[in-house]
C-alpha cells in the first residue's frame, strides 16, 4: 500500500508535467501532418521546374545540333543535247 501512495504522490506532484507534455507531443504532431503535405507539394514543384530545366536544355542542344545551311542537291547538267 505505501509502494502505491508513493505512486500516487509522484503522480499528483508530476501530473501538469505529464499533461503539458502530452499537449505538447499533440501539438507538434498536428504542426508535422500539416507541414508534411506542404513539403509534398514544394518538393513536386520543384521537381517541375527541374523538368522544365532538363526540357530546355533538351531543346537547346537540338538546337545547336541542327544544319542551319542545308546542302541543296545541284541539278544535273543537260549538255548532252
Amino acid at each position: 500500500m505505501k509502494d502505491f501512495l508513493k505512486i500516487f504522490k509522484w503522480f499528483e506532484s508530476n501530473m501538469f508535467k505529464l499533461i503539458f507534455i502530452l499537449i505538447g507531443v499533440i501539438i507538434i504532431y498536428t504542426i508535422i501532418i500539416f507541414l508534411v503535405p506542404i513539403f509534398q507539394f514544394a518538393g513536386f514543384v520543384g521537381d517541375g521546374f527541374y523538368e522544365m530545366q532538363n526540357i530546355f536544355q533538351e531543346v537547346e542542344k537540338y538546337i545547336e545540333e541542327f544544319e542551319w545551311q542545308k546542302e541543296h542537291p545541284s541539278a544535273p547538267n543537260d549538255n548532252s543535247v
